[in-house]
């Protein structure tokens, strides 16, 4: 016999017994109590039950119930995955009981956070899109701000300082043409002490040649021959290597100031008479420009400059209309993106919901009193699979208290209980709590009192029968 077996067998015992004494105390002990007081007196007495002690205290029968309890049920079927507390485990508001298998759901989720993560991935793209778009209609109003300023310019005609400056750019080319003349006489003219300059470093580097060879000469004839018939020469090697390079250095340096008197003798070249002139042509298109637009600025804009402008403004007017259209666009498809990240959001945690519903989890801190399916079972929504309780105290509900006596009775009243299990023990208790709606019970209209009872080592237990006086 498995648990859940095992409980509803319990459940159904309890469930008799109490039955059993109810009807006893209902129906047979007064007649038993009226056949005693008739035989004792010798006449026939009316029963009534003793539901009352005295003027001073309320009388009831009750039942052990722990502080909370509850019965838990899944509000989905399925098949059971994993029992996550077993039978007298003690778990806390919120820890899982037992989970069904939910491989669908999950999937179900991480394509629902799929979808959230590609729904704000395009709205950051749409919020992208929009912020370009603000920029554009920034930089398409400033275009407006230049254009007109452009034809405001444009209309107004050569500014004082403008005809200033360019005088001055025409003064300056026309130095410009002078500098260059002088530039290509100094270039084309040759004059008699650059040519005697140029022998006299002719001479100067014939003279040094000279030396060098003298030098090199007599390393050379310094050599003799032996009596075997071989010659020596005594100043060869680094000597003699010295020696020779510095008479080729001479020669070249000598070769080369030639080379420049030959030059200033023949005069100046066709090539360097070309680009002397060139340098004055250049000089004298640089007046003629400087002049041209001088006559330019006093002359004034054109009709056609003016219309020009007129249609630099047109065209930017018409970029700020078609920015802000972009920008309109732009915020439309925020908005629209905003929607689709709510719609995923909202389908994420819908999804969520139903996979969390496939954990089933303690509403508040308690102990497993029963777990009534096995891993592998299938479980219905609505069917209760754990019974829960919070047995970290005890309180006792009445069954029989009329509505007689419950007018006699206040929340925070004293009451002693005694518990029909444990003989020769009291526990004390306060009323916590009082029915506002009757329920009828074998014909009598009775309300439920439920009393706590003040911490005790007494063995208590769920469904034992007690006997609660409140005194007044």
């Amino acid at each position: 016999m498995n648990k859940k077996r095992m409980i509803v067998s319990l459940v159904v015992i309890l469930t008799v017994v109490v039955t059993g004494s109810l009807t006893y105390q209902q129906f047979l002990a007064p007649d038993a109590a009226a056949a005693a007081a008739a035989t004792v007196a010798g006449e026939t007495v009316a029963a009534s039950a003793p539901v009352q002690t005295g003027n001073s205290a309320v009388s009831a029968e009750g039942v052990i119930m722990p502080l909370r309890h509850a019965n838990l049920s899944f509000l989905m079927g399925g098949p059971v995955a994993e029992i996550l507390a077993e039978e007298g485990t003690a778990v806390a508001a919120g820890e899982p009981i037992i989970r069904l298998e939910a491989a669908d759901l999950e999937l179900g989720v991480q394509q629902a956070q799929a979808g959230v993560t590609t729904a704000e991935a395009g709205l950051t793209a749409a919020q992208s899109q929009l912020e370009l778009a603000q920029v554009r209609v920034t930089t398409a109003e400033i275009g407006v701000s230049a254009a007109q300023a452009q034809l405001a310019l444009v209309k107004a005609g050569p500014r004082p300082e403008e005809i200033a400056a360019a005088e001055k750019s025409l003064d300056a080319a026309a130095a410009g043409i002078s500098q260059a003349a002088g530039s290509r006489d100094a270039q084309l003219n040759i004059s008699d002490a650059q040519i005697k300059g140029a022998e006299a470093n002719v001479a100067a580097e014939i003279a040094n040649t000279r030396a060098i060879q003298d030098g090199y000469d007599a390393i050379i004839e310094a050599c003799f021959k032996l009596p075997d018939g071989s010659e020596v020469c005594p100043l060869y090697g680094p000597t003699e290597e010295n020696t020779r390079a510095r008479l080729e250095i001479a020669q070249l340096q000598l070769s080369a100031a030639q080379e420049g008197l030959d030059a200033l003798l023949a005069g100046p070249t066709a090539a360097q008479q070309r680009a002397a002139g060139g340098a004055v042509a250049v000089a004298v298109a640089n007046r003629d420009l400087a002049q041209a637009q001088l006559d330019l600025l006093l002359a004034g804009a054109t009709p056609e400059q003016i219309r020009q402008a007129e249609v630099g403004v047109e065209q930017a007017q018409l970029g700020v209309e078609q920015a802000r259209t972009a920008v309109t666009q732009a915020e439309a498809a925020v908005t629209q993106a905003e929607a689709a990240v709510t719609q995923a959001q909202a389908g994420l945690a819908a999804a969520q919901n139903a996979l969390d519903r496939m954990t089933l989890t303690a509403p508040f801190d308690g102990t497993v009193m029963g777990v009534l399916v096995d891993e592998g079972e299938l479980t219905s929504s609505g069917i209760p699979v754990v019974a829960l309780a919070d047995i970290s105290g005890w309180v006792v509900e009445t069954t029989d208290l009329t509505e007689l006596d419950v007018v006699a009775l206040a929340v925070g009243d004293a009451a002693e209980v005694r518990v029909d299990a444990i003989d020769d023990e009291v526990v004390s208790g306060t009323v916590m709590e009082i029915a506002a709606v009757s329920t009828l019970t074998r014909g009598d209209v009775t309300y439920a009192v439920t009393v706590q009872l003040d911490p005790s080592d007494l063995p208590l237990r769920w469904g034992m029968t007690a006997f609660v006086d409140v005194g007044k």
